[in-house]
């Protein structure tokens, strides 16, 4: 089918309001006339991607003369100057033409030079939307930046152009990847400031000191970055409320939640994890707990920067060590195996890992699969053995599985940055994680409504 065009405003007062308003309810009266009686439009699927185009280009029209409107408006405002006792001078009018998510549209941008200091001005840009720098406005940016974090580039391009109309070349999409990524991060670090001054911060709202407890989890995934693999480090921080008589063991409600991610070594994600701590007013909180997966590299950085905090393997992996040694000590025996699992898993949540360990030890292993896995399984709870006293922290409230940083480790960069093939650049990977903590920390919809958009994500 041919496309109906709509035809721009011409010979018109720019002023004319109700004009633009006829001739606009005109233009969708003809689109809707030439669009119900098309014969190749007979079925759903084809006529709603061809009604879906056809509205594009009548939004961009009417973006287009609300554009227009506005800018014919801002001519009669008074442009204020800089320096006391001089006025502006007016300079040039160039167009600038960004791409929208209705279309690409032109805005006028009205340049000035102030008597006084001879600076120049654009007072129009943050009236009008004019992008601070690209070619995209922020409807754009706001949209494709988190699907860009979810999906590998090619994917996300495809997708996004045919959700939304808009084709991004490669070179357009990096700048909004970069950009946003810059913006997000320069906001990122406002409100780090402002609630470091206001002395307690989104961490440290809440209850008092005294019923809440931090427990930091941290873990590290691998990249392939420069050329080489290198591992990122990723650390949860979480603000507990502890429970002062519970009836039963039970993980204390969450009142704040961080998460932060560095491109650098251990000793980097603890000094990042201590400047979130003081800036969000959490450092007046005890330390109850830090939790991990058995790295050494996790217990090293914990006696340097958090020395006398209570050190935990985390259950979750624990379990999984159990969970895959028992079908080898109970081949067809899948409830057999299971059994043997929660009695384990029982006793080491009461403390009883010397009763474990002498189970294990005394087992007589039949096949050398066998032998090998009851090996690295007594090594590794042997070499954890003072991490491995979960009653204490499971009864006052506080995780003895490192959920919250595996909930947060796996899809912020093992799902976006292990995908097969994938190669990446610093830069890149920095910018993509930016996104990826900000829609974890929740911060993703504030910092574009601090920019004026109502951005709405699925969580």
């Amino acid at each position: 089918m041919k496309p109906y065009t709509l035809p721009l405003f011409v010979r018109r007062n720019p002023m004319d309001h109700e004009l633009i308003v006829e001739q606009l309810l005109a233009q969708c009266k003809g689109l809707i006339e030439h669009m119900l009686p098309a014969s190749e439009l007979h079925s759903v699927a084809s006529a709603s991607l061809a009604i879906f185009a056809q509205l594009r280009e009548g939004a961009r029209a009417v973006l287009q003369a609300k554009i227009t409107l506005e800018a014919q408006q801002l001519k009669g405002v008074d442009v204020t100057p800089c320096c006391p006792d001089t006025h502006m001078r007016y300079l040039h009018t160039r167009m600038v033409s960004p791409q929208t998510l209705c279309g690409q549209v032109h805005i006028p941008v009205r340049t000035f030079q102030c008597r006084g200091c001879e600076a120049s001005f654009r007072p129009d840009d943050r009236h009008l939307g004019v992008p601070e720098g690209g070619d995209f406005t922020d409807d754009v940016r706001g949209l494709y930046a988190p699907v860009v974090a979810e999906l590998p580039h090619r994917v996300a391009h495809d997708l996004f152009q045919r959700c939304t109309g808009v084709a991004l070349s490669s070179r357009g999409a990096q700048g909004i990847i970069e950009s946003t990524a810059h913006d997000l991060q320069r906001w990122q670090a406002e409100c780090e400031r402002q609630e470091a001054s206001a002395g307690a911060g989104v961490l440290g709202a809440g209850n008092e000191v005294s019923e809440r407890r931090v427990a930091m989890a941290m873990d590290g995934v691998m990249a392939h970055l420069a050329g080489r693999w290198q591992e990122a480090k990723v650390g949860t921080i979480l603000v507990r409320r502890l429970e002062a008589q519970a009836e039963e063991p039970t993980r204390g409600a969450i009142l704040g939640r961080r998460d932060v991610g560095v491109l650098g070594s251990a000793a980097d994600l603890a000094v990042r994890l201590k400047q979130v701590l003081r800036e969000t007013g959490g450092e007046h909180i005890p330390l109850g707990e830090i939790v991990g997966d058995g790295a050494p590299w996790i217990w090293t950085v914990t006696d340097a920067h958090f020395p006398g905090v209570r050190q935990t393997l985390d259950y979750d992996h624990l379990s999984e060590h159990l969970y895959g040694f028992a079908p080898l000590l109970y081949p067809n025996d899948p409830a057999g195996a299971k059994a043997w699992v929660d009695q384990k898993l029982g006793a080491l949540l009461t403390n009883q890992v010397g009763e474990v360990l002498r189970g294990l030890t005394c087992m007589r292993p039949w096949t050398k699969a066998l032998c090998d896995a009851r090996a690295q399984l007594i090594g590794s709870v042997e070499r954890n053995r003072t991490r491995i006293k979960y009653q204490e922290p499971w009864e006052s409230g506080l995780a003895v599985g490192s959920g919250a940083v595996e909930g947060a480790c796996k899809p912020v960069s093992q799902s976006r940055f292990q995908r097969a093939g994938m190669r990446w650049k610093p830069p890149g990977f920095l910018n993509v994680l930016a996104w990826r903590m900000a829609r974890l920390n929740g911060t993703f919809q504030d910092f574009w409504a601090s920019r004026g958009l109502t951005i709405q994500t699925s969580g």
